[in-house]
């Protein structure tokens, strides 16, 4: 199968999957805010960060380090995946263990150490979940991870908002997500044993060693991209704020985290191909990591505009008159979306050409930033100090993975192309903004229709852009039947 043909059907297969998936999680929150209200809600997404936090320590970077390796090699496979896997059981029971001792010491509640203890439990099922779907990206066979997480996010919707319904608070909805992501574990690990193959758990402790050394770098830096995205409603929590304040801040939070599908999708569908790109092919993998790029700043635009001139009436028709004070978050929060989108591609891309320690040195600044401006911000500006300070703190990512690819890998036009975008995003915005007033269905069209033409006129998407995406599109009967 040819690049076009591996990274269409990775893509399309990606949408498929992560469409279902994000659409059951979008009403997924909107039920839960809903019925549990902001003080509630605010708990739970205390909790679940709490959690986010702790187990972040489960990955290692041993996902990714999959990936890159099996895709380059597949009858590794079997090796990679008993070993990891058993790093993982065993990250996951040592944190499942001491994670409540560490919150006593930081003076939480009994309640709140609990409702974390039982979101460490679901969030570790989650976890074990992403590796079955890492395992599934290593060999290119995205159909499989479409079964997986469209049966797992079937089960984890449904069960937890039906208890939710039936009266059982927030810490029946808890259990509930404890069993729904236990029993999804177990139905996608038949999947996979009977699919692609059984590895069970290995214990060779050099190949430990290797892999644990290989994904440190990896390993850090996801550490520290988790604790500077999350860090502020820990950080909220431990100044005293509300919990309504917490839950007002963690609706524009996860809108954010589910507008970041497209980019997600795209690089989990095209990394395989950058990571073999390497070792055959640099020059493909300079032009995919330049198109892939464009691409992707092109869709944050509308999104970033539909967020500024939609939020005000929509968050608090979805989510409730309690929800109002979240707008003014939304609307600073959503600029982090086009650093967030190019900053997937950079991440990609630097794992793709071996540059893994790059990643932790920048994220590791990256929370030295976040913590040293949220520590002076926070305490006088609350939750919309914490916005501000999430959008900085991925322009400074984005700066620092750029300053170093531009120097190492592939050297970008990035302020030609960075003020085309800012005309065509005007282009966008001027009808937007003159026709405010107007019925919506008449409004978009319009300024969409600017938006393209504007990329059109300044170059940004060229006419061989224009037929590429239209091929992506038209996913053949042939193609189909290659995928499946």
């Amino acid at each position: 199968m040819n690049l076009f043909h591996r990274a269409r059907k990775n893509i399309l297969l990606k949408f498929i999957a992560e469409a279902l998936v994000r659409s059951l999680a979008f009403f997924f929150v909107i039920f839960s805010a809903r019925i549990l209200g902001d003080q509630a809600f605010g708990k739970y997404a205390l909790a679940y960060y709490l959690a986010g936090i702790l187990t972040i320590f489960s990955d290692w970077g041993l996902n990714a380090l999959l990936i890159r390796e099996v895709s380059r090699q597949p009858a590794i496979l079997g090796r990679y995946a008993g070993n990891i896997l058993s790093l993982k059981g065993l990250f996951l029971l040592g944190l499942s263990a001491l994670g409540p001792l560490l919150l006593w010491l930081l003076g939480y509640s009994r309640e709140m150490i609990f409702l974390t203890f039982l979101s460490l439990l679901y969030l570790s099922g989650n976890h074990l979940l992403d590796f079955m779907v890492a395992v599934t990206n290593s060999i290119e066979r995205m159909e499989i991870e479409l079964l997986i997480k469209g049966l797992s996010k079937v089960l984890v919707v449904a069960l937890p908002l039906g208890v939710l319904w039936a009266g059982y608070g927030l810490e029946g909805f808890l259990l509930a997500l404890v069993g729904s992501y236990g029993l999804s574990c177990f139905v996608s690990g038949r999947i996979i044993w009977k699919k692609i193959a059984p590895f069970p758990p290995r214990w060779e402790f050099p190949f430990w060693k290797k892999v644990l050394r290989s994904g440190l770098p990896l390993g850090v830096s996801a550490l520290f991209m988790t604790v500077y995205f999350r860090m502020d409603i820990v950080l909220l929590s431990l100044f005293k704020f509300s919990s309504a304040e917490i839950g007002w801040y963690s609706i524009p939070v996860k809108i954010v985290e589910m507008v970041s599908l497209l980019p997600y999708l795209i690089m989990a569908g095209i990394f395989p191909i950058f990571a073999a790109l390497k070792n055959r092919d640099e020059e493909s993998l300079k032009k995919a990591y330049q198109r892939t790029l464009t691409y992707l700043t092109v869709a944050a635009v509308p999104l970033v505009l539909a967020a500024i001139f939609l939020s005000d009436p929509l968050l608090v028709l979805l989510f409730g008159p309690s929800f109002a004070p979240s707008v003014p978050a939304m609307q600073i929060l959503i600029w982090v979306i086009p650093f967030l989108f190019i900053n997937y591609v950079f991440f990609h891309t630097l794992i793709a050409i071996n540059q893994e320690k790059m990643i932790a040195w920048a994220s590791g600044a990256a929370v030295l930033f976040n913590l040293g401006l949220n520590w002076f911000i926070l305490p006088a500006y609350g939750y919309l100090g914490a916005s501000v300070t999430t959008v900085m703190t991925e322009v400074l990512l984005s700066g620092i993975y750029l300053w170093h690819l531009q120097r190492v890998f592939f050297r970008l036009p990035w302020l030609r192309s960075l003020t085309r975008l800012i005309l065509c995003g005007g282009c966008m915005a001027l009808p937007l903004w003159a026709f405010r007033n107007s019925p919506p269905g008449l409004v978009w069209p319009l300024a969409l229709s600017a938006y393209l033409a504007g990329l059109l006129l300044l170059g940004l998407v060229t006419r061989e852009d224009w037929h590429l995406l239209k091929r992506m599109l038209r996913f053949s009967s042939a193609g189909a039947e290659e995928s499946l």
